[in-house]
């Protein structure tokens, strides 16, 4: 299995899980994850991140800044190009959002949509399927944003690609999440 992180797991990290598990810990299981190959890091996720939460998960995290660990995504293609397209159009975006614009309106949004981190690590997974990949992220299937395609879950879903969140992937990298509040104790 090969894990494939998107900007929201990053942050989480960083926000969340790193000041409550053992920070040192977590951050050299994650950092030996990356340099193993068993977490991908995409050029286009790096670039998200230098510039989501100021840049937060590459501070913390500052291994993520090696070279080394980004797989340069700028060139990656879905492996049926016309059908990918048309799934685009057809079965990944919100019909309602897509019928408010006129086709060159579309079109460009598409294009846009294309180079996002979330497109790279779908056309990632979609190459790499041999590998057994799975996406990592926090973003949820249900809420929208008001935004042309569906959430990344939903997207996976109807592309069967597998995906968790990270407390998923830590746990099931055998990581214990067993947290415990001093309120919830007594």
């Amino acid at each position: 299995m090969i894990g494939i992180i998107d900007t929201s797991s990053l942050v989480a990290i960083a926000r969340y899980y790193l000041p409550i598990k053992d920070e040192v810990k977590l951050l050299r299981f994650i950092e030996s994850k990356f340099r193993s190959g068993e977490l991908v890091m995409l050029s286009s996720i790096h670039l998200e991140a230098s510039r989501t939460q100021k840049g937060i998960a590459l501070e913390l995290m500052d291994f993520l800044n090696d070279n080394e660990l980004r797989l340069n995504d700028s060139d990656l293609i879905p492996p049926a190009p016309r059908k990918f397209s048309n799934q685009l159009d057809n079965n990944l975006c919100i019909l309602p959002q897509k019928k408010r614009l006129n086709a060159e309106e579309y079109a460009l949004q598409k294009a846009q949509y294309m180079i996002t981190g979330d497109a790279k690590m779908l056309l990632y997974a979609l190459n790499n399927k041999d590998k057994d990949p799975v996406i990592i992220t926090e973003e949820t299937k249900l809420s929208n944003d008001g935004k042309l395609f569906k959430k990344l879950p939903a997207i996976c879903e109807i592309l069967e690609i597998k995906h968790m969140t990270v407390a998923e992937w830590l746990v099931a990298n055998g990581i214990s999440l067993d947290w415990t509040h001093p309120e919830l104790n007594n």
